[in-house]
């Protein structure tokens, strides 16, 4: 039986994660010369719909094979999980046809999914790195608190960019006025460098203990 360490696992969620986007444009861009779209969920509707499912069935199941420190742990990485195939299933509202896995469901409840369960995937990757990744157990090392750093800044910096993006879509007009720099792709982005950035230094890819 073929068996991954925690340490790869939590690598690979990093690097996946730190890749996504620009795996995303590179795709779109060399399979049909798609133009750079406003969101991460709107290239399920391009050439580069296939990585992106692929690349959120790879993270779904990564989470959810990954049993962490505690019942709470695995709970949280669980649900990411879950909530992440299920974005992956349940594509944004972006074409007329309904080419997708539950087809029988129409666009808008199938897009409400999506957006539900975003939300619910981006809140537990914050939660993750900011309050699962700083526990310890015993006396910490200067390593430690230096990862502890490192997390609780991922943190901040994933709930930041949940914040600004319910500022671009809620609040008129910003969405329109920032839509030509692609600011909520950005922030949706941002989110997973701060995600993948965290999983790298809890892999101990970096800032791990001499």
């Amino acid at each position: 039986m073929i068996t991954i360490s925690y340490l790869t696992m939590r690598k690979v969620i990093g690097i996946v994660a730190l890749a996504f986007p620009f795996l995303l444009i590179i795709g779109a861009l060399f399979s049909g010369a798609a133009p750079m779209q406003p969101s991460l969920s709107q290239y399920y509707w391009t050439t580069a719909g296939d990585i992106f499912v692929a690349m959120l069935v790879t993270f779904g199941i990564f989470l959810l094979a990954y049993n962490g420190y505690d019942n709470r742990d695995k709970a949280i990485t669980s649900i990411a999980g879950i909530a992440m195939l299920l974005v992956a299933f349940f594509p944004c509202e972006g074409s007329e046809v309904a080419n997708y896995l539950f087809a029988f469901l129409s666009p808008k409840v199938t897009a409400m999914i999506h957006y539900l369960m975003a939300i619910v995937t981006f809140s537990f990757l914050g939660t993750m790195s900011l309050f699962q990744f700083t526990q310890s157990f015993g006396e910490m090392t200067k390593g430690k608190k230096n990862r502890n750093r490192v997390y609780k800044t991922c943190g901040i910096v994933i709930f930041g960019a949940i914040a600004g993006m319910a500022i671009v879509r809620f609040i008129p007009g910003v969405y329109e006025a920032t839509n030509s720099i692609r600011l909520f792709f950005w922030l949706e982005s941002l989110v997973l460098f701060a995600f993948g950035a965290s999983w790298l230094v809890k892999g101990e890819a970096i800032l791990k203990d001499k």
